[in-house]
């Protein structure tokens, strides 16, 4: 039989598409019968385009653009599973702690994605903690783009992933915030798809779900392999830097990457200043689990 062929898109080349690349070089998509490309789309918002526009098949990204283009354009996407969202609030060279955060200038996009989200989210925590008066910041982009501005102490704080965070810390900023504390380090982003190829095609979603675990796995268990890809498609000169990066995600990631809906759940209460309709937003209709369940249940059977 041949193999189906579908793309696959994801947001950007950091670690959190690290799980569906590691999937498609140890060649785990061919083995369950899918011939896969892979595509670097212009962003979450590039990534939800192609998947209504049926560009892509799935999608890796961060949730908030999903949940916005549900709530705007009554998109019917749906994340099948988790993924990896490793976030931090990294200081500018000099600042240790979060308490030095007062009146402090917070770095912001303002696209309405994940930068924003966790940003906003985590102003109103610092904020409930005696840390306030925080400003926003405006960034002219993100990850090493906006990186010299933090060295420089033009801004004072912003929120980074690795590879480009590791890279902030060995230019002598800190991590001020870990975004695991509040649950978010695997929770706010994973596998998407539109309801509509759920329905036509389940088999080929349950392959490629199948597939993604395996890969997420590897991920896990295998750090020479992964360390490899890592550098790789995100074109690393150093190769501790793909290290650092493997160490600081790897542990703690789920064995089963289910989404996570009160991860979604925090996402939509931050977006409800914006869109009024995700406070009464219903997390799980962003969800379809069946897949992931399916596995979780044969693994115990």
């Amino acid at each position: 039989m041949a193999a189906v062929k579908l793309v696959a898109g994801y947001a950007t080349i950091g670690q959190g598409a690290g799980p569906m690349i590691v999937t498609e070089r140890a060649g785990l998509f061919a083995k369950h019968g899918l011939d896969v490309t892979t595509r670097l789309m212009a962003g979450a918002k590039g990534v939800v385009r192609g998947l209504v526009d049926g560009e892509v098949q799935f999608g890796n990204l961060a949730a908030p653009s999903l949940l916005r283009a549900g709530l705007e354009q009554g998109a019917d996407l749906v994340f099948l599973t988790g993924g990896i969202n490793q976030q931090f609030l990294v200081g500018r060279p000099g600042m240790k702690d979060r308490g030095a955060l007062a009146n402090a200038r917070i770095g912001f996009v303002g696209d309405g994605g994940l930068n924003d989200v966790l940003v906003r989210f985590i102003v109103e925590q610092l904020d409930k903690n005696g840390v306030g008066a925080l400003r926003l910041l405006p960034l002219a982009g993100t990850g090493r783009e906006s990186m010299g501005a933090l060295l420089a102490g033009d801004c004072d704080a912003m929120v980074m992933t690795p590879p480009e965070a590791i890279e902030a810390r060995r230019h002598g900023c800190a991590f001020l915030v870990d975004f695991a504390e509040f649950g978010l380090n695997y929770a706010l982003g994973g596998i998407a798809a539109r309801r509509r190829t759920i329905r036509k095609e389940p088999e080929t979603v349950r392959k490629f779900v199948k597939a993604y675990v395996e890969g997420m796995h590897r991920y896990r268990t295998d750090r020479e392999f992964t360390v490899k890809i890592q550098q790789e498609y995100s074109g690393l000169k150093d190769r501790t830097v793909a290290e650092e990066t493997y160490d600081l995600t790897q542990p703690g990631m789920p064995e089963i990457p289910y989404p996570v809906a009160s991860a979604l759940a925090i996402a939509l209460k931050v977006m409800a200043k914006d869109f009024p309709t995700a406070a009464k937003a219903d997390p799980q209709h962003f969800i379809d689990d069946r897949f992931i369940r399916e596995l979780a249940n044969s693994a115990s059977a």
